[in-house]
């Protein structure tokens, strides 16, 4: 029966580790709120006004004319493909988040 106790054992670990939220949102021309949880956020879309809170640990963007408003965490990133979206951040500590852009027109900035 050791076999039992060992498998057991492993199966509580594998139960006790949080998994990363993710909270996602596909559409156009909406408005919504999401919670990552921090986790990660993923916006796919066009012509979309979000707002993600939850202290995220990423912040990625698929789409074209979506305005997001983010709570990141500390060292967060925001990861955006495509053209004409503004993205403004928070962070809880003022840091600079990691930002990789693809695409034109785009702009991330501090929260006012």
């Amino acid at each position: 029966m050791p076999l039992v106790r060992y498998t057991v054992a492993a199966l509580a670990f594998i139960a006790a580790v949080p998994l990363s939220a993710q909270s996602s949102f596909e559409g156009a021309g909406e408005t919504s709120t999401l919670d990552c949880d921090g986790g990660t956020a993923a916006i796919t879309g066009a012509g979309n006004t979000i707002i993600v809170t939850g202290g995220c640990a990423e912040l990625v963007i698929e789409g074209a004319d979506n305005r997001v408003r983010v709570d990141l965490a500390r060292k967060g990133s925001i990861r955006i493909t495509g053209a004409s979206n503004r993205v403004s951040w928070t962070t809880p500590d003022g840091s600079k988040p990691i930002v990789k852009v693809v695409g034109a027109g785009n702009s991330v900035s501090r929260a006012k």
